[in-house]
């Protein structure tokens, strides 16, 4: 188990060089430990990049709800109460009104001797139910009726850019360093949510999304990479797992504050702040010595293991300096390149990850993004239930990594969600109890959280560190497909009410059988290398070792 190291053998290299490639040792772990306070700190400290990244992608919860809507009251008839203007003037819908007679007054509506026309004409402007959700981007702008459609062309372009990002971010991140990219993608994101809040048309925010949606992603997963790059042995699974913990509090806190800050814009500005302070952390954060070692910069990543070693209280070998030339890639540190993703044995597992991804992304978003739809009582309610029901998936999910291995987990995390969205259809038909759906979704829920921290690190894994990055940001491709379905997944429900939770249960059953496809991490450790064919790129292959148990 754990992070792999990459040393590139060419063509020409003699079998007993490769050999002695393959046992070169792991500086990073012999000099600072596989764990310890330095990396407690610094993983703690990244973990805390996944809270401003949640918030924008769960906003649109709350921001975005669409709410019961009427044709405006006429001033003439203030005093009117809305449900009795609502059942004179808009019988089939709030997209058109009946003509006011001339003279017509609230008294006559009420006691029902004002006259009835049968002409209608189109509504322009809308009053809307501020109960549960108060001032939205559908009240703003008047996304309803005709226009209704725009609502999810703002997520959608959103979860376009987090299919770009993934690819881009981890492409620039596997080229330029894990830090640069992270920091750097922070800092568009802090401007673009400020600059969310003075926005003044809804092409202005589409736009903001759009970029938005592509620097969130390349956070998020700079983060995690940099994290379990950091640590060595089981630690890996353990940073990994803990990367993603903010996520159900994430959720936790934007239900809150849109209890306290009902108007769209105060929740945004509310969870765009804490994301500026963390660009105080460019001063602490380390570059990953494992990704310096591997582009050849030795001495940098030398200075970074000597700091930590120094934290972590130990000694620093005298051969270190030893230690850091056999660390040293004998041959030209070969370029990342997207096509290394299709070659050699890379091909299957990025072809069935990018399934596995698809088919997971739809079963988790498609939960999370539409707790609305299921208009299960009080949205907020809900919403912090299901939230929090991940948080003991996600500590569960450490030793089952940690004892059963990857595939084996998914497989049943996905099967069982699968299996709760059917039984929550079944008993919707038979039984008229809003619990006994929660509790069917708390158990989808539990069993997909579950597998949404376990994909992200089985991907890692499976990917060398030269691509690693890359790898990881690749998979959001299918990430960002789903994604982009899952606006419109409810939509299904004008051909069977229950076909939105059918097609979850279904993709989420498909995606865990495809995961058995891939090796397990655990059996590339046991066989201590794999050999991708010579037709690989950088001229030659890459030979994979693990770090150890």
């Amino acid at each position: 188990m754990g992070l792999f190291k990459i040393i590139p053998t060419q063509k020409n290299k003699e079998k007993s060089q490769a050999t002695a490639s393959e046992d070169q040792p792991d500086v990073v772990s012999t000099v600072i430990g596989d764990y310890g306070r330095w990396q407690l700190l610094m993983t703690f400290l990244l973990a805390m990049f996944s809270f401003p990244c949640t918030f924008h992608i769960y906003l649109p919860t709350f921001t975005a709800k669409s709410t019961t809507f009427w044709c405006r009251l006429p001033d003439s008839l203030a005093g009117l109460p809305i449900q009795d203007w609502i059942n004179y003037s808009q019988p089939v819908d709030a997209c058109y009104v009946r003509e006011l007679p001339d003279g017509i007054t609230a008294e006559g509506i009420l006691n029902h001797t004002a006259p009835v026309l049968d002409t209608y004409q189109k509504c322009q402007q809308w009053d809307f139910d501020r109960s549960e959700i108060g001032d939205t981007i559908i009240s703003e702008w008047n996304l309803v009726c005709d226009r209704s459609g725009l609502t999810n062309l703002a997520e959608v372009v959103f979860l376009i850019g987090v299919g770009i990002g993934g690819v881009v971010g981890g492409w620039i991140s596997d080229k330029f360093g894990r830090k640069r990219i992270l920091m750097g993608m922070m800092i568009c994101q802090c401007t673009l949510a400020i600059a969310s809040l003075l926005v003044g048309s809804y092409i202005q925010y589409v736009i903001v999304r759009l970029i938005m949606g592509l620097v969130s992603v390349s956070v998020v997963y700079a983060a995690f990479v940099l994290s379990v790059e950091l640590v060595g042995g089981n630690w890996v699974t353990i940073a990994g797992v803990c990367n993603f913990f903010p996520l159900p509090l994430a959720y936790v806190i934007v239900s809150l504050l849109s209890l306290l800050l009902p108007n769209w814009r105060d929740l945004q500005l509310a969870v765009s702040l804490p994301g500026c302070l963390l660009l105080l952390l460019w001063i602490v954060l380390p570059e990953s010595p494992r990704w310096l070692i591997s582009r050849g910069r030795i001495q940098e990543a030398k200075e970074i293991i000597v700091k930590a070693a120094k934290f972590n209280k130990r000694e620093v070998p005298d051969d270190m300096d030893k230690l850091m030339i056999l660390s040293k890639p004998d041959t030209e540190v070969e370029q990342p390149s997207v096509l290394m993703l299709f070659q050699g044995a890379l091909l299957k597992r990025t072809f069935c990850l990018f399934l596995a991804w698809f088919s997971m992304t739809i079963a988790y978003y498609g939960l999370l993004l539409n707790i609305g739809n299921f208009n299960l009582g009080n949205l907020h309610v809900t919403s912090i239930i299901l939230a929090v029901v991940e948080i003991p998936a996600i500590a569960m999910s450490i030793p089952i990594l940690l004892k059963a291995g990857r595939r084996i987990p998914i497989f049943i995390s996905m099967l069982a969600c699968g299996l709760a969205c059917v039984a929550s259809e079944l008993f919707s038909i038979s039984f008229d109890d809003d619990w006994i759906m929660i509790a069917c979704l708390m158990v989808g829920k539990f069993a997909i959280g579950a597998t949404n921290m376990m994909m992200p690190i089985f991907t890692a894994e499976l990917y060398p560190t030269l691509i690693r990055n890359l790898g990881v940001g690749a998979s959001q491709v299918a990430a960002g497909f789903a994604l982009i379905c899952i606006p419109y997944l409810w939509e299904l429900t004008l051909l069977n009410e229950h076909l939105p939770m059918v097609t979850i249960a279904a993709l989420s059953a498909v995606g865990g059988g495809i995961v058995l496809l891939l090796p397990d991490t655990t059996t590339i450790s046991d066989n201590k290398k794999t050999n991708f064919d010579n037709s690989a790129p950088c001229n030659g292959t890459f030979t994979i070792t693990d770090r150890g148990h």
